[in-house]
């Protein structure tokens, strides 16, 4: 990314704060989306938003292939939830308008039919290998990880040496806890449901991959860096009463960790983040393109992980709602950019922000 000027240095911490506000909502009233992402603010000296997206923009270049790990099984059944999907959509919209870059998607292949829906809703093409993905250029690759799979550990290192990315981002994705077992927040043990997708996020950080994990309670892939308060602060963190006597906390840990209220929140965030920094306001997609998103999801089988209903409802938090969070995500980016607010009160600012620069 091209060196930043203290003053826009400052307007990237305004957009980041305004980003982390509007996805640390308290949605719920329980207090732990604001416990959970003090934890992870504690890991960084700017805006969970602005750190992951910086993370983007510095390492992917046009033609660089992004991991995207989502979509989270609900047993009996196991249909994908609405929150993982959806978010991941709109961030590889995002990743293909501000970056060039070419998505990957690897999943169980009970959540094709949903990721596949959605990100057609986002007006990306869907093919099943990374090579055409990468040929034809605003398109998607969607590869299985199968939970059947004989060694997912040789799984993992064929696909990453397939794949190659420059970065991998967790959203929403199911993350093993100490005991190796999947939980949801709440407690109840999925791991019959989920691949063993952890490993495939291991290997590419391993190869040197960067790392980027999105989620609500810590019991999402990559959440490992504020395991400690995920264990303290949510109510089955230490103790998940299943019988396997480790939690939901997952413990893999990413090089950027964005907590928020929901995950899919803080991939839009993160998508709007990116077209700040790119100057491609056009990153984050459109309200009504968002809508077709969602109502695509839930078409191809998605529910609503809180009432289980096949609405494009998010964590119980309803459609509307969604909607009108997009359209302030937008707004929250542009207003502070309005040309003449460039100005000596964000000069100032820059001085107390980094008393180190001045222009």
């Amino acid at each position: 990314m091209t060196a930043r000027t203290p003053s826009q240095r400052v307007l990237d911490r305004s957009v980041g704060e305004n980003l982390d506000r509007l996805i640390t909502v308290d949605a719920r009233g329980d207090g732990i989306c604001r416990v959970i992402y003090d934890a992870a603010r504690a890991l960084t000296d700017e805006p969970l938003t602005l750190t992951a997206a910086r993370l983007l923009v510095d390492h992917v270049a046009p033609g660089d292939r992004v991991l995207i790990l989502t979509g989270f099984l609900i047993p009996p059944g196991d249909v994908p939830e609405t929150d993982g999907p959806i978010g991941s959509a709109v961030l590889a919209h995002a990743l293909v308008r501000a970056l060039r870059a070419v998505p990957v998607f690897a999943c169980e292949p009970q959540a094709f039919a949903v990721v596949d829906a959605a990100l057609r809703g986002a007006g990306l093409a869907v093919v099943d290998d990374v090579a055409t993905a990468e040929e034809r250029g605003n398109t998607a690759a969607l590869v299985p990880f199968p939970r059947d799979a004989a060694d997912p550990a040789a799984l993992a290192a064929a696909l990453a040496q397939d794949i190659r990315p420059a970065v991998c981002v967790a959203v929403e994705r199911p993350g093993a806890n100490r005991q190796g077992q999947y939980h949801f927040a709440g407690g109840a043990n999925v791991t019959a449901s989920i691949a063993r997708v952890d490993a495939l996020f291991a290997e590419v950080a391993r190869r040197g991959s960067r790392t980027v994990a999105i989620g609500d309670f810590g019991n999402e892939l990559g959440m490992g860096a504020i395991a400690d308060a995920v264990r303290a602060e949510t109510p089955a963190g230490g103790s998940c009463g299943c019988g396997c006597g480790g939690g939901t906390a997952n413990e893999a840990s990413a090089d950027a960790t964005v907590a928020c209220t929901v995950s899919d929140w803080g991939a839009y965030a993160l998508a709007a983040a990116v077209g700040h920094l790119t100057d491609r306001p056009e990153a984050l997609p459109t309200t009504e393109t968002y809508r077709r998103v969602a109502e695509a999801a839930c078409a191809a089988g998605a529910i609503d992980g809180t009432s289980r209903l096949a609405v494009p409802d998010i964590d119980g938090v309803p459609a509307a709602y969604h909607l009108r969070l997009f359209d302030q995500l937008r707004d929250v980016v542009a207003l502070p950019r309005r040309p003449y607010l460039d100005n000596a009160g964000r000069a100032f600012r820059a001085g107390r922000y980094f008393p180190e620069t001045s222009e």
